[in-house]
């Protein structure tokens, strides 16, 4: 199974040579097999990533339905050309309202395309629908998230190798011990960094979790390797770099875009 990281940016895009290392794409992430192509998210980071619409099953689950984690969906040009049907899905909502929520966000008043008129081959389908058609090839399963408007938290398992995926998650105490069985024997695991401990402090009620509750965490559970995402729109890579250095964890890293891992 391989993993990739196509966006780690939190809330809009950031281009500038101070975040060229880690990267100014907002959202996505891949996960590949011999016979599936499955996306977390399609922010901006989704416009580079390669389909292989032709090969592989396709799907795109979304955690939520904020800006930063849709709005690359249509800019990739994989999404074009007719072929093999793209499955989209979401376990926050039902196929209706997802379907409703993305043709409004790309309606002609924000957007100049009918993304469900033009690319006909985009095929909306519950949760369990999604989760069934890939059941043969990766166990997807989801956990209910703090956020504002809601959002999930998704793990995907292949076999024996593991990967979950919690972003825009405001993480409370009582959630620990939820998330923790959730995230068992995960060997990776993304955890949204939006703030600093003292960040936070000023910025309860806004859906985030801190880069010092990453390593708490994670010396609580069960998980090999935490990979912190949803950068800062302000956080640049000096910034990082600064808070990096600051981990003693072997366990814990910062998500750059294009990152891949085999597990």
């Amino acid at each position: 199974m391989k993993f990739t990281i196509h966006g780690v940016r939190g809330s809009v895009p950031t281009p500038g040579v101070e975040y060229a290392k880690y990267g100014g794409n907002t959202s996505c992430f891949e996960i590949e097999t011999c016979e599936s192509q499955i996306f977390c998210d399609a922010g901006t980071g989704f416009r580079s990533a390669k389909l292989l619409r032709e090969e592989k099953n396709v799907c795109v689950f979304f955690t939520h339905f904020h800006h930063d984690h849709i709005q690359g969906l249509p800019f990739n040009n994989d999404l074009f050309p007719e072929g093999t049907k793209i499955c989209i899905s979401s376990a926050l909502y039902d196929k209706q309202t997802t379907r409703a929520v993305l043709k409004q966000y790309f309606s002609a008043c924000f957007f100049p395309v009918n993304i469900f008129e033009n690319l006909n081959h985009l095929s909306v389908q519950s949760f369990d629908d999604a989760k069934d058609a890939l059941k043969r090839d990766v166990d997807i399963s989801f956990i209910n998230l703090k956020h504002p408007g809601g959002a999930v938290g998704y793990s995907f398992v292949k076999e024996s190798k593991k990967v979950v995926i919690l972003l825009d998650n405001e993480f409370q105490e009582p959630q620990l011990d939820g998330l923790s069985e959730f995230c068992k024997d995960a060997d990776i695991l993304i955890w949204d960094g939006m703030f600093t401990k003292e960040e936070l402090l000023g910025k309860r009620g806004w859906g985030h979790s801190s880069i010092e509750q990453a390593e708490e965490f994670t010396k609580l559970c069960d998980v090999k390797k935490t990979v912190i995402c949803h950068h800062a729109p302000y956080r640049s890579d000096t910034d990082i770099d600064e808070l990096k250095a600051r981990i003693s964890s072997g366990r814990i890293s910062f998500g750059c875009e294009k990152m891949s891992f085999y597990i």
